[in-house]
């Protein structure tokens, strides 16, 4: 609905948590290229190597584990996977693992460069597959580009035992076959995000790590179109240098959307297409955009701000309307469905309609209706799904608009209501067909935007103890940290929840904490080269020294001063939007930040 709204309007402002999470993944396939079939099913893998990635509490990690994620890791441990994690905690993940690398936040590059020039240099990687779709020029610009990442130089700077560099690299392209690499929050919120994530999925173009011509298609998307899969390389499309550069920060459009780190700018910033008008639908941008007060002056100067919330937030609070909406046991659904992907094994679809009546006496409206009913009143139509134009003289139901995001998908609505539990929608024997014979595609291992962002990452200082950011030294690293009850700013606000989760705490080694003189549920001052907040401290052995693990999403108004032990802390109050970022996506560097720990007495 969101995207036929502003069409209607003809305006292409969209901002959503695409371009503020993992859009390096974007961008990476904008610049390297892609894979027609994907990856090999993560059951029948016999390696995993993940960045950054801790699905057994995030169910996120879209193709590997997003479902059932204990249960399917410890059948395919059962079948023979080795699982190798990269990770500054010793994540629950990282406990079902046969090999776990604890570095510094922000390594992520170094560590996916020295495996790169381990299996380059022992010639492990899969040269059919890289002669088709790579090339020896290519092959060689990779190798000359990573030859200064040694595993002893990627083991120090990273903080790294010696051999752990090589110990993956054998485990990964040595000893198997099947198994790719996936990246995910971590590494995707550090700085030189984007250069972390092509590096890691060169990874998987030099071992050949992707379904190839014969093999069972092993998921379709049970809620929308599929085609046929043919293995063939994709050659880089660079899609956003289509449009403009925005008049924030020379940004463009990533695949539709706009940087949602720019969107505060957006606002502030005087001049032709200056966003007055705001609708944010099931967000909170004063505790997940960097920059609070920016955001919160951002949201102050709106001329109308609607927001979408069943929830009192510190955005709602600069709201003009708050509507409430139907939530999630309230209102028919389908799960998460990314056009054009896959998202769920196999071809798994599940209808939910409504199962408890909203409550006695409430005024609540699906949100989808709020943007039909402005765009009506305003005399626009909007096209859904790109299907067909809406009526605008009849309320559509929630069924019907079901009906056309599953247009042409491989089940129909009557069918996924027979099935109250879902279904997997029937794959046959399809198999990956081979390339067309138009297919000429292939990958760009170490084009010149990259090449400079290594130099960069190359050139940059710092050491255990002696974090810099803008020419200060800081003792800590700042890293993300998923909580289990909680989905981002998404949860915070159930009774339930809060119960268990009454805020964020700021996670420390033991030894660090006992050098700061300070014990689990202290207060400290968490100070960084941007801003300054106060958080409550707690013991967490599993994390790497150095490092102060604590979670996005929290926090009150800036400058309100609330106890932390009722609202969390704002993390985003530590953080600037404008001069540390990355190119093409402005993705704001909002992991591996360097801080200091103060005692409060």
């Amino acid at each position: 609905m969101h995207k036929g709204f502003l069409e209607a309007f003809g305006s292409d402002q969209y901002f959503s948590t695409l371009t503020i999470d993992q859009s390096a993944k974007y961008v990476s396939a904008g610049r390297l290229g892609a894979w027609g079939a994907g990856f090999p099913d993560f059951d029948k893998m016999e390696v995993a190597l993940l960045f950054g990635a801790n699905p057994l509490v995030s169910h996120g990690s879209l193709g590997f584990l997003q479902n059932d994620p204990v249960k399917r890791l410890k059948r395919a441990r059962a079948n023979g996977l080795k699982l190798i994690v990269i990770d500054p905690r010793m994540t629950e993940t990282a406990r079902n693992a046969d090999l776990v690398l604890q570095p510094f936040p922000g390594q992520d590059a170094a560590i996916a460069g020295g495996i790169l020039r381990v299996i380059l240099e022992d010639g492990w990687e899969d040269a059919e597959f890289c002669e088709t779709y790579v090339g020896a020029e290519r092959l060689d610009a990779l190798r000359r580009a990573v030859d200064p990442l040694t595993p002893d130089v990627v083991e120090a700077r990273a903080g790294l035992e010696p051999g752990q560099i090589r110990a993956v690299a054998e485990l990964f392209a040595r000893d198997s076959k099947v198994g790719s690499v996936t990246v995910a929050t971590g590494p995707s919120m550090a700085p030189f995000s984007n250069l972390t994530q092509h590096l890691a999925d060169c990874i998987n173009v030099i071992c050949g790590r992707f379904l190839r011509a014969g093999e069972p298609v092993h998921r379709i998307n049970g809620m929308g179109m599929n085609g046929p899969v043919h293995a063939e390389a994709y050659p880089p499309s660079r899609a956003w240098e289509a449009g403009g550069a925005s008049r924030i920060r020379g940004t463009r459009l990533l695949y539709g959307e706009r940087p949602s780190g720019t969107l505060s700018d957006e606002i502030l910033t005087p001049g032709k297409g200056r966003i007055r008008v705001l609708f944010v639908d099931g967000g909170d941008p004063l505790t997940s955009f960097p920059d609070q007060r920016k955001a919160a002056r951002a949201m102050a100067d709106l001329e109308l701000l609607v927001s979408i919330d069943p929830w009192p937030t510190p955005t709602t609070s600069f709201a003009h309307y708050i509507l409430p909406p139907f939530m999630q046991y309230e209102r028919a659904d389908l799960p998460m469905n990314l056009p054009g992907y896959a998202c769920w094994p196999g071809g798994w679809v599940q209808y939910t309609p409504p199962i408890v009546p909203a409550p006695e006496g409430s005024d609540l409206v699906d949100d989808w209706y709020i943007f039909w009913k402005v765009a009506k009143n305003l005399g626009k139509t909007i096209v859904y799904n790109g299907v067909r134009p809406l009526d605008t003289d009849r309320v559509p139901s929630t069924d019907e608009l079901i009906e056309l995001v599953m247009h042409g998908a491989p089940v129909t609505l009557d069918e996924l209501r027979d099935h109250p539990h879902g279904l997997f929608a029937d794959i046959g024997d399809q198999v990956v067909l081979p390339p067309r014979p138009d297919a000429t595609g292939w990958f760009d291992l170490m084009p010149d935007d990259v090449q400079e962002e290594l130099d960069r990452f190359l050139a940059t200082d710092g050491a255990p103890g002696r974090f810099m950011r803008d020419g200060q030294a800081f003792t800590h690293l700042l890293s993300t940290r998923r909580m289990r009850d909680l989905f981002n700013s998404n949860g915070r606000f159930v009774r339930t929840v809060r119960k268990r989760t009454p805020y964020n705490p700021a996670f420390l080694h033991p030894d660090d904490l006992a050098a700061l003189g300070v014990a689990a549920g202290d207060r400290v001052e968490i100070v960084s080269a941007f801003g300054r907040v106060v958080a409550i401290a707690d013991e967490d052995a599993t994390i790497k020294p150095g490092v102060v693990s604590i979670a996005h999403a929290w926090g009150g108004l800036p400058g309100s001063n609330e106890d932390p032990a009722v609202t969390g802390t704002a993390v985003n109050a530590l953080i600037d939007n404008d001069r540390h970022f990355e190119a093409v996506n402005a993705m704001p560097h909002m992991s591996a930040v360097p801080v200091n720990i103060i005692p409060l007495r």
